[in-house]
């Protein structure tokens, strides 16, 4: 959680190389910062690498963490309809992450998560 301020910089340079607007690189840089803290709140992570890579349009985000196996492109369990106060905790990240992202995908490879991240430019 003490190197969040690195990640926002490493986002900034990707998104700014990439040529993004600010509004979108607002939304990725949000989106992998709930990413992240998932990562290390609830996968309990101790290695995670992002990288970055622009090819056809789009940025591409992908983390690689050693955390406990959770696919977020199966969505959120989190019912909406149900008032803030009366939901249960959690998934809200989710949701986050797929309205602020074009695309998310997931694999597990060799006992590790890798998300991806895109977004056009």
């Amino acid at each position: 959680m003490d190197e969040i301020s690195r990640l926002r910089a490493f986002v900034a340079q990707a998104t700014t190389s990439a040529g993004m607007d600010d509004s979108d690189a607002h939304r990725l840089r949000l989106a992998l910062e709930e990413a992240v803290v998932n990562v290390v709140g609830y996968g309990h992570a101790t290695a995670i690498v992002v990288s970055a890579e622009v090819a056809d349009g789009r940025l591409l985000l992908t983390i690689d963490d050693d955390g406990l196996p959770f696919d977020p492109t199966q969505g959120s369990q989190t019912d909406m309809t149900v008032s803030a106060d009366e939901r249960q905790p959690g998934g809200l990240g989710i949701i986050l992450m797929q309205k602020m992202t074009d695309r998310l995908s997931y694999e597990r490879v060799g006992g590790h998560n890798i998300l991806r991240m895109e977004k056009a430019i």
